[in-house]
């Protein structure tokens, strides 16, 4: 690209260039052009486009890409929104990180861009980018235009002469753009005959030595280094001799970090050419070198745990950095001591000293927070020995969230095996138990561990370069997935998902076949890494269902953030504001896919069909969405739940048939040949090499007679063997196969349970088994049935077995049911101390028989003493009331006797037995004789006679 000789006058040219690009700008107006603008420098670059602004008539538009763009159309059209420039300016393609999507896809819409752009657009690009646009984006880049800015040969000279400069000097870092500038300079030069001098070339070898190293290209690194370090040591500059040893240490130390199984020899090279690097410094009298780079020293001393050389090491270097150094190196001086003082338990000092650091720290302005992690490791491990436990979890809680796994993955996995180790001691078992599986997660994500277990897989990591200014780490691919048949499967889902053919998929299989760890280790990260044409693929994952609307507007903002840069200002608190998002994401060229993992949890949180249907709103209305797909993954067993979707809405986007044959997508298990191919790939980047014959074997015996491999087992026994350093057939067999490793994983999970509950996970497991040697599904109250003395310990038993893939959660409706997750494991647990387990349920329904006897006869005696108390309580009561009530009867019975004689005698009812009975009185009395008192006169009828 670069011309064979310099031009007589580039200056001429340069304006000529620029001349040819407004009259291009003028004659363009109204329609769409693409004009190249080659330029490989950006100081050249600067001063051209001042100098344009100053010539053209037209107003230029500008914008920068984001490195993290994936398609040039979809991001000029976010910037621009609906307006329509007279002319735009696009600068940074040449930083974009995944320049090669970004030309292909914008080849691939490349009439949208006529459709769409009537005006010119001006695309910087350098040697490099042109390169690919011709070759990725050939079509494209035959409409443009192409206008050349070129640099004079002595601005390259003095560039090159300057920025090395300030690079051995330290003042600058550099940066990708920097390096390539460099490069293209020197190779410039050489288009145009020049013969650089050997200082300013050994002074490009170092430069580009440490462009390398900045991007892991550790082996390049080192050629660069060592060809520099001939030149000045052969020149005797002693400053850039030791800058080079520095810096070939900082290369063996990046090796160690890559590579456990030699880190050590590793460790000691570093060690070696860091204690050369001193001498010299100390040899050409520079102090402040020495205290710049002594404390790489120390921390490689750190690692070789050499802490009498660490101690007379930082004798020496506290002097130092109290004249030359910074509060960071003087702070690191005192955690060296503090650890030094740790290992060597020496408690006390070591907590004050690393209480010393952390004030240090406290006291830098604008400090990164994962400086602190290590130092409160080190003061959480002083308070431990010195029994302040309580004190040591909260410093490894902040430790934990202050570090950043990313740039040191050993130290983020030491802090979680101390954490786990405390609360466990504690008693807090599911604490210490989700701490183990994180644990587990991250050894799996960087390569430590061969095989997770039963966890779920992760998109795979590697250890961010230190030294590296930015986070630079894309997920990629979990490993597993990529060595097997299942980088296929991702293959396939990216492409209905890319089409226009599937607005649902509806992956199913059975439990343990990968189906969750394929959308998260797989699809998401193929997702991120490629856009969709011209559309940036937005993937949403959801498992929790309790409150899906606000999970999934959580997870939405969160998705936006990460693909695009910007907050979401929007409050996603209802379904409705969710869709208004999703056709805003259309708008902006988003492809957005919602996963729905392990969706048939959904149907046991909302059991009622009346709370379900806001959900199957939401479905039909996202499947009219344009630029929107869903994924609905759920074990096989419950595909026939989805028919209720189907009769109760009209889903015409899927043809009112959600269980059609194109529509479901089956995920099965490995086949012996990829699970065969999965163990050879992460033992490999592991370093845990297993004999050739142990890997046929246990792929034989995790078959069967079917042939087939679940990922899970395989990840569970191949855990195991990493856990029993088994790595030979013989050893192998000696153990007692793939059985007795399974069971080695059942002891471990009742181990997670604590020691006080491993009991009551014993039973529990014997009681999902049954002497048919099959799996009954079981209820949580029929285990408590059973276990009633012990219930209060059931659901933390449980959680940890459901959470271990241990056991099945088979949510149900009225009540959950439990069951193990193989046939297999029927005949361990019963072989496995299974008479004295049925001695323990024996004893316990004996325990459970006498505490309810010795319950009822309680029971019985208190509500006899309650009678006896509350009828105490009532009798001087009740007492008053009788006497009351016969007194009121006795006047009652009076006043209607009364009542009654009189109305009687009133009538003269009386009146006969009246004198009935006064005559029969008186016939009674004796004769008293007669009374002279009284004179009786009688008249007869003779009388009467003598009277007429």
């Amino acid at each position: 690209m670069s011309n064979q000789q310099e031009p007589e006058n580039l200056p001429f040219d340069n304006e000529h260039s620029l001349q040819t690009l407004v009259r291009t700008i003028r004659l363009s107006q109204g329609e769409f052009s693409l004009i190249l603008l080659r330029c490989n420098y950006a100081a050249l670059r600067k001063r051209m486009v001042e100098r344009l602004r100053q010539l053209s008539p037209v107003r230029i538009h500008e914008i920068t890409l984001p490195a993290s763009v994936k398609t040039l159309y979809t991001n000029i059209r976010e910037q621009l929104g609906d307006e329509q420039p007279p002319a735009l300016m696009i600068f940074g393609l040449e930083s974009v990180k995944d320049i090669d999507t970004v030309l292909t896809s914008a080849n691939q819409v490349r009439e949208e861009f006529k459709k769409n752009f009537s005006f010119p657009i001006l695309l910087w690009v350098n040697d490099s980018v042109l390169q690919k646009f011709i070759r990725l984006a050939t079509d494209l880049e035959n409409w443009a235009t192409i206008i050349e800015f070129e640099n004079p040969t002595d601005e390259l000279v003095n560039f090159l002469q300057q920025k090395s400069d300030e690079i051995f000097a330290d003042e600058v870092t550099p940066n990708p753009q920097m390096c390539r500038e460099l490069k293209t300079a020197r190779q410039d030069l050489q288009n145009r005959g020049e013969v650089l001098e050997p200082a300013l070339q050994a002074s490009l070898e170092f430069v580009l030595g440490l462009n390398n190293y900045l991007h892991d290209q550790i082996d390049d690194a080192f050629a660069d280094y060592q060809h520099s370090l001939g030149f000045w040591q052969e020149s005797n500059y002693l400053e850039r001799q030791g800058i080079l040893l520095v810096n070939i240490a900082l290369a063996y130390n990046r090796r160690a970090e890559k590579n456990q199984t030699e880190n050590q020899r590793y460790w000691q090279e570093s060690k070696n050419y860091l204690q050369q690097a001193i001498g010299i410094f100390e040899q050409a009298q520079r102090s402040d070198l020495v205290a710049k780079y002594i404390t790489k020293l120390g921390e490689v001393l750190r690692h070789l745990q050499a802490w009498i050389e660490l101690q007379s090491l930082v004798e020496k270097s506290l002097p130092l950095h109290q004249n030359y150094g910074t509060s960071l190196q003087l702070a690191k001086d005192y955690g060296f001591l503090a650890e030094v003082a740790l290992e060597q338990s020496r408690w006390d000092e070591a907590n004050q000293l690393a209480k010393q650091t952390l004030q240090i720290l406290a006291d830098i302005p604008n400090i990164k927070s994962d400086e602190f992690g290590l130092y409160r490791f080190i003061l959480a491990k002083s308070q431990q020995a010195l029994g302040q436990v309580k004190a040591a979890i909260n410093n490894l809680e902040a430790a934990k969230k202050e570090s950043n796994h990313q740039y040191n993955p050993h130290l983020y996995i030491s802090i979680l095996e101390r954490l786990r180790s405390l609360y466990f001691g504690e008693g807090e078992y599911l604490k210490a138990f989700y701490i183990k599986q994180e644990q587990l997660q991250i050894e799996q994500q960087y390569g430590f561990r061969a095989f997770v277990g039963a966890s779920y897989l992760n998109p795979q990591r590697q250890a961010i370069n230190s030294a590296q200014s930015q986070v630079e780490n894309p997920e990629t691919i979990a490993q597993e997935i990529a060595a097997s048949g299942r980088g296929q499967d991702v293959k396939r889902l990216r492409e209905r998902i890319g089409g226009t053919e599937h607005k649902l998929t509806v992956i199913h299989g059975q439990s343990g076949v990968g189906k969750s760890s394929i959308l998260q280790g797989g699809l998401i990260p193929a997702l991120q890494q490629q856009a969709i044409g011209e559309r940036d693929a937005l993937p949403i994952l959801l498992r929790v269902y309790t409150d899906w609307v606000g999970m999934l507007g959580q997870s939405l903002a969160k998705a936006f953030e990460e693909v695009r840069g910007n907050e979401l200002s929007a409050n996603f608190d209802s379904s409705a504001a969710i869709l208004e998002q999703l056709r805003r994401n259309a708008d902006r060229n988003l492809l957005t896919v919602l996963m729905f993992d392990q969706f048939e949890e959904f149907f046991f949180v909302y059991p009622n069909q009346s709370q379900r249907r806001a959900f199957y709103e939401f479905l039909r209305v996202c499947l009219d969405i344009p630029f929107v797909k869903v994924i609905l993954s759920l074990r096989e067993d419950y595909l026939h739940y989805l028919l209720e979707l189907d009769r109760l809405f009209n889903l015409t986007a899927i043809n009112n048939n959600i269980l059609d044959k194109n529509i479901r997508y089956y995920l099965g298990n490995f086949s012996s040949a990829d699970a065969k191919a999965v163990v050879q790939s992460l033992t490999e980047r592991s370093h845990f090499y297993l004999e050739p014959a142990l890997i046929d074997e246990l792929v034989r015996d995790l078959a069967g007679e079917l042939g087939e491999v679940r990922p899970i087992e395989l990840q569970i026994v191949g855990k195991q063997l990493q856990t029993e350093k088994i790595t030979t057939l013989e050893k192998y067999r000696q153990f007692g196969t793939k059985e007795k490793l399974v069971e080695r994983f059942l002891e471990e999970v009742i181990q997670d349970c604590g020691l006080e509950n491993e009991q009551v996970a014993q039973l529990v497991l014997y009681l999902l088994t049954d002497e048919n040697g099959t799996r009954p599904l079981k209820t949580r109250a029929e285990l408590a049935a059973d276990l009633a003395a012990e219930t209060e310990k059931l659901d933390l038993v449980l959680e940890i077995f459901v959470k271990s893939r241990l056991v099945l959660l088979l949510p149900e409706s009225p009540a959950d049911r439990y069951q193990l997750v193989h046939d297999y494991l029927v005949s361990l647990i019963r072989q496995h101390q299974g008479d004295k387990l049925i001695t323990e349920l024996e004893k316990e329904k004996t325990r459970r028989k006498v505490s309810e006897d010795r319950l009822t006869r309680v029971v019985n005696a208190n509500n006899i003493l309650t009678t006896a108390q509350q009828q105490a309580k009532r009798e001087p009561l009740e007492q008053k009331i009788k006497i009351g009530w016969v007194i009121l009867m006795i006047l009652i019975k009076a006043i209607s006797i009364a009542g009654c004689v009189s109305i009687v005698r009133l009538y003269g009812l009386l009146q006969p037995l009246e004198l009935a009975a006064y005559d029969q009185m008186m016939r009674s009395r004796p004769d008293e004789g007669a009374d002279p008192r009284l004179l009786v006169i009688t008249i007869d009828d003779d009388d009467l006679a003598i009277q007429r």
